[in-house]
């Protein structure tokens, strides 16, 4: 993963000097929107509780699109829609001593959001801050409940089985702040990179950093 995301960034360092070295007219962005496709790559994390218990998650790279209208030349405000991949070890800790079971799997997290950026001046290339409020989605992929029953068929009589009727998981208040820079590729394009820490409303993973990179299209 690590692997991509480097990919990623030489792309995004080659698109900005191409940028820097053309020559065009800024167009007023006040009251039009634009689209923006995302990554949202998250570094690897640990968490510890009190009785041993812990909880690791690998980097790895999320995607998302949002849309956002300028109220302004400088701020802009939208809607972002994110889903992410996260692969993690976890251990367990009993009641007994040294009673702990480790096991792995994947947590996924799917967000929508309000965020707002500003960006500071009017050049081409421009620092920015930005903010969001929104609700995540977590899901453990952790058997919670199992189900089972027997049907008729035709021709086939009954058969009967199990399947997996839920996961653990939650649903989860979320917000963040951020920073980066803004580079106008052309009149009506844009390439932004930034970093973000997120906080959330779980007892378990509070909070993490993303480094995020929209390319941007304005409509």
């Amino acid at each position: 993963m690590k692997r991509w995301f480097l990919c990623i960034m030489i792309l995004t360092l080659s698109l900005a000097t191409v940028a820097e070295a053309g020559t065009w007219t800024s167009e007023p962005r006040t009251g039009r929107w634009d689209f923006s496709i995302m990554t949202r790559y998250s570094w690897s994390k640990d968490f510890t509780d009190e009785n041993g218990a812990s909880l690791n998650f690998e980097d790895d790279l999320g995607w998302g699109f949002g849309f956002s209208n300028y109220v302004n030349e400088n701020l802009n405000v939208g809607l972002v829609f994110a889903w992410h991949t996260m692969y993690y070890t976890a251990t367990a800790v009993g009641e007994t001593a040294g009673d702990t079971h480790t096991y792995a799997n994947t947590l996924d997290t799917r967000n929508i959001g309000l965020y707002g950026d500003y960006a500071f001046g009017t050049k081409k290339f421009k620092p920015y801050v930005s903010g969001n409020l929104g609700w995540m989605r977590a899901n453990t992929n952790i058997t919670a409940d199992v189900d089972g029953g027997c049907y008729y068929y035709p021709y086939i009589g009954y058969a009967c089985g199990t399947w997996q009727a839920s996961t653990y998981g939650g649903d989860f208040f979320t917000y963040g702040l951020g920073l980066g820079l803004r580079l106008d590729l052309s009149p009506n394009a844009f390439l932004k990179i930034g970093w973000e820490h997120s906080w959330n409303s779980s007892d378990i993973f509070d909070s993490n950093d993303i480094m995020r990179i929209d390319l941007g299209f304005m409509l």
